[in-house]
């Protein structure tokens, strides 16, 4: 997965600088008011030889700040292999991985491997260098929160002492020797926040307090789950075979591409080497949501997306996505989003 060294290296706060981002991206943020009422809260879209980029970012609080993202597959260079120098003292990542394996290279101390469907959890010592890496040829959707230990606790409203020991490092004041970490699979109800921070319907205040609350939820869930992991700390896997696993893999990329039309899940089962009743209970177990779900959040991503552009109408991107009637995609828009699609195109 190495390539070859960039020579940008970024740091949280320069990516709320909007030329920044356009260099780092190489797509500008949204106009002001598009999302969000000043650039501590940016949005990125482009699309590059039809594939698809959107990033929010967002800064709650001086030592809080977070980025959402997905890329079908990473268009830019820079996204999916990049470097970070962590400044402002010690700082916690919290990442959840929906799709597309990542790598982090942290200097003078390890390679540390994130698979697709995971949670890692690291504190970076402050002035770490970090060369972070994607497959090139994954889909991704991730969520990334950053937090200053003192954030931590006054995100989760407790104190050091509640905290329990293996723990210790998320909130303990100062500087870090060196960089810790753990990781967490990936729980349904973590996939359902990080899908409905992609799929943000809002804008201005309205948006920025519903994605708060989202990040604080995805907070309260990790931190739920690293309380309860063994007292050596080592992460718990979902109970799949390599094979299954990457079965359920290919499955979420053929319903990613089949927009218009699902087919049948013993189609699918056929498809990837699976018995229906397996594919089925493996999916599950590893996205989060049932097959059918999946597919049906897929196809609402991309209305999202088409509509958002100039000169796409509600009535194209309802027959781009296989629906024979008006009336049952804006039905279905309006329970994912809760808004209908004449709504959203009017708030552009």
């Amino acid at each position: 997965m190495r390539g070859s060294k960039l020579s940008m290296p970024f740091t949280n706060e320069m990516l709320f600088d909007r030329g920044m981002v356009e260099a780092f991206y190489g797509s500008p943020a949204e106009p002001e008011g598009s999302y969000y009422d000043d650039d501590r809260g940016l949005v990125v879209r482009s699309e590059v030889d039809g594939n698809s980029f959107h990033q929010d970012l967002i800064q709650f609080e001086p030592d809080a700040v977070a980025f959402t993202g997905s890329v079908t597959p990473r268009p830019f260079a820079h996204i999916g292999h990049h470097h970070q120098i962590v400044e402002g003292g010690d700082w916690l990542h919290f990442c959840l991985r929906l799709g597309g394996r990542g790598l982090e290279s942290i200097e003078d101390y390890a390679d540390v491997d994130q698979p697709s469907r995971s949670c890692m959890v690291t504190r970076y010592p402050g002035g770490t260098k970090i060369e972070r890496i994607s497959s090139p040829s994954d889909d991704w959707r991730t969520a990334c929160l950053w937090l200053r230990p003192q954030a931590v606790l006054r995100f989760l409203e407790t104190t050091a002492s509640h905290v329990p020991a293996h723990l210790s490092f998320l909130v303990d004041p100062g500087h870090s020797d060196m960089p810790h970490h753990l990781s967490l699979p990936l729980d349904g109800r973590m996939i359902f926040a990080v899908n409905e921070l992609l799929a943000c319907p809002f804008t201005s205040g309205a948006r920025r307090a519903f994605v708060r609350s989202r990040y604080l939820e995805i907070l309260a869930l990790i931190y739920k789950a690293a309380v309860e992991l063994p007292v050596d700390g080592q992460g718990v896997s979902v109970t799949l075979s390599p094979g299954t696993a990457e079965a359920v893999t290919l499955t979420a990329g053929i319903l990613a591409a089949r927009l218009d039309r699902m087919g049948s899940l013993a189609e699918i089962a056929r498809e990837v080497g699976l018995s229906r009743t397996r594919l089925t209970e493996g999916f599950r177990a590893l996205m989060g949501t049932s097959v059918e779900a999946y597919w049906q959040q897929c196809r609402m991503d991309r209305a999202r997306d088409l509509l958002c552009r100039e000169g796409v109408t509600v009535t194209e991107v309802a027959q781009v996505l296989g629906y024979s009637e008006l009336a049952s995609f804006s039905r279905a828009f309006t329970r994912a989003f809760g808004m209908s699609p004449t709504r959203l195109r009017a708030a552009r």
